[in-house]
């Protein structure tokens, strides 16, 4: 039994160093089959390694652009934000400063030397129905009572009281002011009156004869018969006509002037003060 192990053994020894010495035998590609057998095995191995390492390449890849497009995202939305505040900005000089040309312009021209431009700075409360602002400017620059209120050219009011850095205004839109107007193209006069803020930026002008011919869009202007306004201010237009008699038409007029925008203001000493006679409002108290 001895003997057939060892030849067997010897057998098996021999097959596996011809084996071997095959395994070394290079091909013409200069490969083994020892070693295309390994890369054989290894092969799928390294393969799944890399495409592994790959893939979380990838992610790192994607993580690393989400980030910075998030990052470029606020970056841009930031300049955005600060873009649109300088722009707001820019509008509101723009508007000022043709505010500013619009009453200085019309000072320049007016026949009125005496022309004072002022800021609104207030709104009183005086109940529902009342429609006035306080300017800053008041005795102390000439200003006095019935002083002529513009806006952009159009009438609003006029000073129905004056301090010595301050004044009241009571605008168009109140019942208790009244203002002598002219129909520019029928010619025709009457008293315009405010309706106390039943309609927005109305007023009404009474008893105006049915002959007359009025259409909605005609424009009414200051006659200058009532001592206060200058003659030819643009004061609003006509809304509607309605018939209150059969003698007269009753007519709503919407203002030139907006009360819900009143900012920059110039104010014109009232036609009696120029023809003679100071009406600076001596007399009020000194606050």
């Amino acid at each position: 039994m001895t003997e057939r192990r060892l030849g067997l053994l010897f057998a098996v020894t021999c097959l596996a160093l011809l084996a071997l010495i095959a395994a070394q035998v290079r091909r013409p590609d200069g490969s083994t089959a020892l070693s295309r057998a390994a890369r054989a095995v290894v092969a799928p191995l390294v393969g799944g390694v890399l495409g592994a390492a790959r893939g979380v390449g990838g992610i790192l890849d994607h993580y690393v652009t989400l980030v910075g497009a998030r990052a470029e995202r606020d970056r841009l939305a930031r300049e955005l934000a600060a873009a649109q505040a300088r722009l707001a900005r820019t509008r509101e000089l723009e508007l000022e400063n043709l505010r500013l040309r619009t009453a200085l312009g019309l000072a320049r021209t007016t026949v009125f030397e005496r022309a004072v431009v002022a800021e609104v700075i207030a709104r009183p409360e005086h109940g529902p129905y009342r429609h006035a602002v306080i300017v800053d400017r008041g005795r102390a620059d000439g200003v006095g009572p019935d002083w002529v209120v513009l806006d952009r050219g159009a009438v609003a009011g006029r000073v129905v009281r004056a301090e010595r850095r301050r004044a009241e205004v009571l605008l168009l839109l109140d019942p208790d002011s009244g203002i002598a107007v002219r129909h520019r193209e029928g010619r025709f006069t009457g008293i315009l009156r405010g309706t106390g803020g039943t309609e927005a930026r109305l007023a009404r002008l009474d008893y105006v004869p049915r002959d007359q011919q009025v259409l909605a869009g005609d424009v009414l202007v200051t006659s200058g018969l009532d001592g206060i306004y200058p003659p030819g201010l643009l004061v609003g237009t006509v809304r509607r006509v309605r018939g209150d008699s059969p003698l007269t038409w009753t007519i709503d007029v919407e203002v030139a002037f907006d009360p819900a925008s009143l900012e920059t203001v110039l104010l014109l000493p009232p036609v009696g003060a120029v023809r003679g006679g100071d009406t600076d409002g001596a007399g009020e108290d000194d606050r």
